[in-house]
């Protein structure tokens, strides 16, 4: 009896020691979501980022402003702020583009925007017809006969029907990546892109494409998806028409520019290191409001707020800063080799690079045992609405890490809408809710401290 007696006063401690942690877990988030929902220091910091700072392709004088802008921002809310040097090929878009649709007689000019990297068309331009194709093998079955001396659109849409438009922005980007390499085999003179966007709008969207050496190196364009359903119509009325396009772009000698790390030291474990970061760059099209300065200052908001309330980690915070995720991800690979030359025990590393929405969840890449720890901080998060745990997770700046064993996480926001902003001149601060752009924050911040509390990695 007397032993029953002890087992069931051990039971006891252990049921008030468990809902003791869980009270005191969901005490310091409730925390981190107050202070973050009733402080405007990050929004302030992406407008200012957004409207001093925007057009912040690596290398350029807006990328550089940035730096300057964000290293000086993290010096109130870290114990420490560096700059780490990378150096970043530079590519300019120059002047306008020009594009015009020519037919029956009539033109009709169109926006459009040179994809990243890519070459122009010369002083002259290019005029000449176009073949739409929606699929490589549609391209192959076309053949040289049918393509050499043409234009080559590419005109796969995303399905709306997929409640992912991620995934769908993946099945469809080789568009925009390969497609000139692939139409250049044919004998095409430039190739237009139909913008990777779920939505119907006049805005383009631009990106990286890439080119082979052994291949020529033809322009690629994209165009609105507006303008790629009325372009797609247009042919079938028309075989005949013609299209025009007239770029400036151009590669340039790469330059020095630099990634900002900011931490906050650890206390008894101060040698591992939790990094969170997003990436300083932008397209030079719009002011890069969530692709990816809402990922700025969620990682420095998230160490702000740690900082703040006075949350003592057990491990160092590193919010990491990247430069260039858009075109060579020089910053990602830069930070990942100086981690490895130091030897450097990196616990976790967080990416936001997904937007300012209302964030839904996180994805995590970790093995087997460290991911179902993982996902026992579900229900800590849930009364935030952040409920959709999943595997398969990191970011592209992080993922350099990935070679280390490093755990990466990305944050999962609300993905709806993403894609109306996503690499085009719509990507503005106005597009930007303050009390979701807070909340993003304050789920990062829970979930820094939540790893470190937790121990959820070892």
């Amino acid at each position: 009896m007397k032993n029953f007696k002890i087992g069931l006063l051990a039971l006891f401690c252990n049921i008030s020691m468990v809902s003791f942690s869980q009270e005191s877990d969901s005490v310091i988030i409730s925390k981190i979501y107050s202070e973050a929902l009733s402080n405007e220091w990050s929004y302030r910091v992406l407008e200012q980022l957004c409207k001093e700072a925007p057009h912040r392709l690596a290398g350029s004088e807006g990328s550089l402003k940035a730096v300057n802008l964000l290293f000086k921002k993290l010096q109130p809310i870290a114990d420490t702020v560096y700059l780490q040097e990378v150096m970043a090929k530079r590519w300019s878009r120059g002047k306008q583009e020009e594009a015009m649709i020519i037919s029956g007689g009539k033109s009709r000019k169109i926006p459009a925007l040179s994809l990243g990297g890519s070459i122009s068309t010369g002083n002259n331009g290019i005029k000449a017809k176009v073949i739409e194709v929606n699929s490589l093998e549609e391209l192959k079955k076309f053949g040289k006969a049918n393509i050499e001396g043409k234009i080559v659109f590419f005109n796969h849409a995303m399905d709306p029907l997929d409640m992912s438009p991620g995934r769908q922005y993946g099945k469809n980007v080789w568009q925009r990546f390969s497609g000139a390499k692939e139409a250049a085999v044919y004998g095409a003179t430039a190739t237009v892109i139909r913008s990777l966007s779920n939505s119907l709008s006049e805005y383009p969207h631009t990106g990286i494409m890439r080119y082979e050496d052994s291949i020529p190196k033809i322009p690629a364009i994209t165009i609105s998806t507006l303008e790629a359903n009325n372009l797609s119509r247009e042919l079938k009325q028309n075989p005949d028409l013609e299209f025009f396009m007239h770029t400036w772009c151009q590669s340039l000698p790469e330059v020095k520019s630099y990634n900002v790390i900011a931490e906050i030291k650890g206390s008894t474990l101060a040698e591992e290191v939790i990094t969170v970061g997003g990436h300083i760059d932008s397209w030079d099209t719009g002011e890069g409001a969530h692709d990816d300065g809402a990922g700025c200052v969620h990682s420095m908001e998230a160490l702000r707020l740690i900082k703040h309330l006075g949350i003592k980690t057990k491990r160092t915070i590193r919010v990491v800063l990247f430069m260039d995720e858009e075109m060579n991800q020089v910053g990602g690979k830069k930070y990942a080799e100086w981690v490895k030359f130091r030897n450097e025990n990196i616990y976790a590393a967080i990416e936001s690079d997904s937007g300012g929405a209302l964030p839904v969840g996180f994805a995590c890449s970790a093995n087997e045992k460290q991911y179902a720890e993982f996902l026992k901080l579900k229900f800590l998060l849930e009364p935030y609405g952040v409920t959709r745990f999943r595997a398969g997770g990191g970011g592209v700046d992080i993922e350099f890490l990935e070679e280390m064993q490093v755990p990466l996480l990305n944050l999962v926001p609300e993905p709806q809408r993403y894609f109306e902003f996503h690499h085009s001149a719509n990507d503005k601060f106005e597009k930007i809710s303050f009390r979701e752009l807070q909340m993003g924050s304050a789920t990062i911040a829970s979930m820094i401290v939540m790893l470190d509390l937790k121990d959820v990695f070892n």
